[in-house]
């Protein structure tokens, strides 16, 4: 019989591949509660218009990545194939637009696109939203934010800063039209991927990476010159904040969002890797999102990072030392005994209880070997009888009585 595979595009998180998950999770989760960021879970499963109305129908991600289907019931759904659309749809059903919220996520997102490194059909990000401040002081503070996890993971100095600024909804109409008028002069030259866009979102044919797109693209119109005044100084004021907090960064004209409800800030976090895959983490704001979905119109601004971009860039990665220790019976008759002191055992983090139930005693010193346990908790039945336990210390072989009402305190302090 064949056997059963994963789904293509998707794997198996175990061993250290989920420890490694979690110390980035963990760190993440520190320091957005340090910061006043409140953690909010959304469903795996939206209403596909939740996408197809905040993305647009021109994007990626909607046009052939998303995974969508009919139920049972008829109803249109999506997996979610990123956070902040879903996040923002959470606001207004929770009713929430009342508030100042900052939310911080993590969970698996999910996108029909050709498997290779960094890039999965299954994928974990982390990320964050700050709702209802129009003020470029909240671009600055969830950029600030990310300054610090990348450093808190020590990945912060191999990425570049890239920054842009697309504009208010009428500067990027402006840029959109005379940037759709440069690239129909040399349409001719357009691949034919860019040539599709060009009539949906010539703004997506600045990120093309072909490179005959690449060599007019250089030649195309500066989206600075087509801002109005309003957001030259909000991109202004930003900038001299980073200069202040002395964030190093880089004026990308080029660096674009083809999602919709995309304005004003625009950045990514980017290795130096010539790969197509080299954003670690991106962001910027989206002052329309929310009204577009049917709710009030807030501003917001955030970021999401992929934790498997993430875990490419990490050096090394320290595994929390565990000492490990076997406990176990001579006689069948007290393993219950056992567990009624294992369920009453308060442990610190750095002990791994492993209960051993099966084999003769030559069999169960052998496993506790061969997991590379620390010690033995043994429970023999003459020591039992005065309420003791023996204890083996494979490192120096000794071994000693211990009254079981000071197990715990040992197990804590003493090994």
């Amino acid at each position: 019989m064949q056997k059963v595979r994963t789904v293509k595009g998707t794997k198996d998180l175990l061993g250290k591949e989920i420890l490694i998950h979690n110390f980035i999770t963990s760190k993440f989760e520190r320091l957005c509660k340090g910061m006043n960021f409140q953690q909010i879970t959304t469903p795996i499963l939206e209403n596909s218009e939740i996408f197809t109305r905040s993305l647009g129908l021109s994007s990626d991600i909607v046009s052939k990545e998303m995974y969508n289907f009919i139920d049972q019931g008829n109803d249109n759904l999506v997996l979610r194939p990123e956070g902040t659309a879903a996040i923002a749809r959470a606001i207004i059903t929770n009713s929430l637009e009342q508030d100042l919220n900052k939310f911080f996520y993590f969970g698996p997102m999910f996108r029909r696109e050709r498997p290779q490194s960094g890039r999965s059909r299954q994928f974990h990000q982390v990320g964050v939203e700050y709702i209802g401040s129009k003020n470029h002081l909240s671009d600055v503070e969830v950029i600030l934010l990310a300054e610090q996890f990348l450093k808190d993971l020590k990945i912060r100095k191999k990425l570049i800063l890239e920054i842009n600024s697309l504009g208010n909804e009428q500067s990027r109409h402006n840029y959109n039209l005379n940037l759709k008028k440069f690239f129909e002069k040399n349409l001719s030259k357009l691949s034919d991927i860019s040539k599709k866009r060009l009539n949906k979102n010539p703004l997506r044919i600045l990120d093309s990476k072909e490179k005959k797109d690449q060599d007019i693209v250089q030649s195309a119109p500066n989206i600075i010159d087509y801002l109005d005044e309003e957001s030259k100084l909000f991109f202004e004021e930003l900038l001299k904040s980073l200069d202040k907090l002395k964030i190093d960064y880089k004026i990308n004209r080029f660096l674009v969002r083809g999602l919709d409800y995309y304005n004003h800030t625009a950045f990514e976090y980017i290795t130096n890797d010539k790969k197509s895959q080299n954003t670690v983490l991106a962001g910027g704001r989206y002052n329309g999102l929310i009204k577009n979905l049917g709710g009030k119109d807030l501003s917001g601004v955030g970021w999401a990072a992929g934790i498997e971009r993430i875990q490419i860039q990490l050096e090394k990665f320290e595994e929390t030392k565990f000492k490990k220790v076997c406990i176990f019976s001579t006689n069948r008759k007290l393993d219950v005994e056992v567990l009624k002191m294992i369920s009453n055992l308060k442990l610190n983090d750095t002990i791994q209880l492993n209960f051993v139930n099966d084999g003769s005693l030559k069999k169960k010193f052998a496993k506790a070997n061969k997991i590379g346990a620390y010690g033995c908790l043994i429970f023999g039945e003459d020591e039992w009888k005065s309420k003791q336990v023996i204890w083996k210390d494979f490192n120096s072989g000794n071994q000693k009585l211990i009254n079981l009402q000071k197990v715990n305190e040992f197990l804590n302090k003493d090994i």
